[in-house]
């Protein structure tokens, strides 16, 4: 049986939806009632019967007894389930969530002996060159660098899931870059489609990897079925800029696409700014210094090994975001 916690995210939502098409056995934890039933309205509308295979668990993570319970007669683990903020007050939340939870559930992985343990971690736990060049798998994490906090948790939970490789259960690791796709606009990968459709005047200069849900989905379901153990592969269809990112989904929606550059010193301005507005009770930060720079940033992600390894073939982002606009 597989077990997938975060079964409510954005990757777990579609990653439960593929399983149960394919026939699997699937069970899933949850910690909130009603983001289950916005699964169910949400990924499986008019596929009622494929949601009831679904075996729903009610457990936290950080709490062992209930994800315990979770681990029961399980043979294939899909830890999706984390916590998304690059604001450095959420630190300790971050740890807790992604390092302190991966930890619990690498050791019952091993107490359980698990056949196969897919986690779902991001480019941001993969290291920066010290030069520009194409960043793989075997770019080494700098410590030293300016490094975000979501990040630095990612990069933690990994050395969770390497260390259930020294105790005997296999493992394989996916790095996704900016994941979009069809979902709620408020999940925070696809807030970016909420932003253009209210109007955004700005782009920053820099750009990533990006890829759709359905082809991290693919991708993980694919290394766990083979016979591939204790690597990590890079999951990102196109390396683009936020403008052309932010101008395709501004085209499909029929909106105002951004035309005006956030030049350096505005960004740098700006998380000055937020800072302060921190200070004030009831505000939630939005920019930080580290997430300001990484906007000026142009980092390019190969996806060749996946490719390489599965004759893995993913979707135009042009075709993601048709999707995710409701225009396939």
């Amino acid at each position: 049986m597989i077990l997938v916690t975060g079964g409510t995210g954005l990757v777990g939502g579609h990653l439960l939806f593929y399983l149960v098409k394919q026939g699997e056995k699937v069970r899933a934890t949850y910690r909130h009632a009603e983001k289950v039933e916005t699964v169910k309205t949400n990924l499986f509308l008019n596929h009622e019967d494929l949601f009831d295979n679904i075996e729903w668990v009610k457990a936290d993570i950080l709490d062992l007894p209930s994800l315990t319970h979770a681990f029961k007669n399980i043979n294939i683990v899909y830890h999706c389930a984390a916590f998304i903020s690059f604001v450095p007050h959420d630190y300790k939340k971050l740890r807790c969530a992604n390092i302190e939870a991966t930890a619990n559930v690498v050791n019952l992985c091993i107490e359980n002996k698990i056949d196969k343990l897919c986690y779902v971690s991001s480019i941001a736990a993969i290291g920066k060159p010290l030069v520009k060049e194409i960043i793989t798998e075997e770019t080494q994490w700098n410590a030293e660098a300016e490094n975000n906090v979501y990040a630095i948790t990612k990069y933690g939970a990994e050395i969770e899931v390497w260390r259930a490789t020294q105790e005997g259960v296999n493992a394989v690791i996916v790095n996704p870059g900016i994941i979009l796709g069809h979902g709620k606009w408020d999940s925070p990968s696809l807030s970016i489609f909420k932003k253009v459709k209210k109007g955004i005047s700005f782009y920053p200069a820099g750009g990533t990897g990006f890829v759709d849900v359905e082809d991290v989905v693919k991708a993980m379901v694919k290394l766990t079925e083979s016979d591939i153990k204790n690597e990590r592969f890079i999951v990102i269809a196109e390396n683009l800029s936020y403008k052309e990112v932010l101008h395709k989904i501004a085209e499909e929606l029929k909106v105002k696409p951004p035309e005006k550059r956030v030049k350096k010193w505005q960004l740098e301005f700006l998380w000055r700014l937020d800072r302060f507005m921190g200070l004030l009770p009831g505000y939630k930060r939005k920019l930080t210094r580290i997430s300001a720079r990484s906007l000026n940033t142009r980092d390019f992600y190969s996806n060749d090994k996946i490719k390489k390894e599965l004759n893995f073939v993913f979707k135009p982002v042009d075709e993601t975001i048709k999707k995710a606009c409701g225009k396939m």
